[in-house]
This record gives structure tokens, sequence and C-alpha cells, in this order.
């Protein structure tokens, strides 16, 4: 893997620089939440930066996609489990949202560079390098933003009563 995209150094910086901000997402949702019985957006950010932190047992130098994968499919589960539980629906939308991306895009860079034994950058590798940050900066922003920029629940939920719709008719 001596041909990666972004070098390993600069890597540890970005991945350093998301986890801070996951933290800094869990310490400003339990600040404004002391006051407040509803505590959703703690738990989320809670599960979110024990997953990141969890992950940087990895070490950057020799790794495997398929542990990342891993680690957002675990994530993925949890906030599956919380979102029965709390009835928080932007913030978890958008965390799913993100973390199925980014699950799918190292599953596809496992295949390609593991199964298919691809070691010569292309365009995937580009996309996959951009995809995957802006999917982390999308998922610390919608802590502090708390508005539906991309308007994800509200396409959700015409696609959830569209089948409904169906299934009644049908």
């Amino acid at each position: 893997m001596n041909n990666v995209l972004i070098p390993p150094e600069v890597s540890v910086y970005i991945g350093v620089l998301v986890q801070w901000g996951f933290l800094m997402t869990f310490l400003y949702s339990l600040t404004t939440s002391i006051n407040n019985p509803t505590k959703q957006a703690v738990w989320l950010s809670l599960v979110m930066v024990v997953s990141y932190c969890l992950s940087t047992v990895i070490d950057i130098y020799n790794f495997s996609y398929i542990e990342l994968f891993c680690y957002d499919v675990a994530t993925l589960f949890f906030i599956f489990f919380l979102r029965y539980y709390l009835p928080e629906k932007r913030m978890s939308t958008y965390l799913l949202f993100g973390l199925s991306i980014n699950s799918l895009l190292f599953l596809a860079m496992h295949i390609d560079v593991f199964v298919r034994g691809n070691y010569e950058p292309w365009w995937f590798w580009s996309f996959y390098t951009v995809v995957i940050n802006i999917m982390d900066i999308i998922m610390v922003s919608i802590f502090f933003v708390k508005k539906d920029f991309l308007m994800l629940v509200h396409a959700t939920d015409k696609w959830v009563n569209g089948v409904m719709r169906l299934k009644q008719s049908g």
C-alpha cells in the first residue's frame, strides 16, 4: 500500500481532527442538555466518540479496510438500537447515512485493494478520499447545525410514506 492517495502521516492528522470533532460534539451536547430533559444528542454523540476513539487502535501504517468496515457496521448497529429508544430522528438519520456510505466505501476499497490486488491509484481512490472526509464532516456538523440541511429526513419520510401508500393500495 505504498501508493495511497493521502500519505499515512496526513491521514493520522485527519483522523485526529475527526475524533476531536466528535469529542467536541459530545461535550457540546452534554453542556447544552444540562437543563434539558432530552439527552438524545448526548447518547448519539457518545456512541460516535467511543466508536471513533476505539478505532485509534488500528495501526495506520498496517491496516485493512475490512477493520474500518467492521467498526462502522458495529456503530451502525448501536445507532439502530438507540434509534428505537430515542425519539430523535434527524441526527440519527444523518449518522446512519454517513456511516452507511463510509462502510460501503471501506468495503469497496477492501475489495479493490485486498481481493482484486489493485495497487495502482485510479478515480475511485480519489472519490473514496473525498467522500469519506465529507461524510465525517457532515456527521460532526449535524450535532451543531441541528437542521435537515441535506433534506435527508424529508426524503426518507417521503420515501416511507410512498412505500406505505403502495402497501395500502396494493
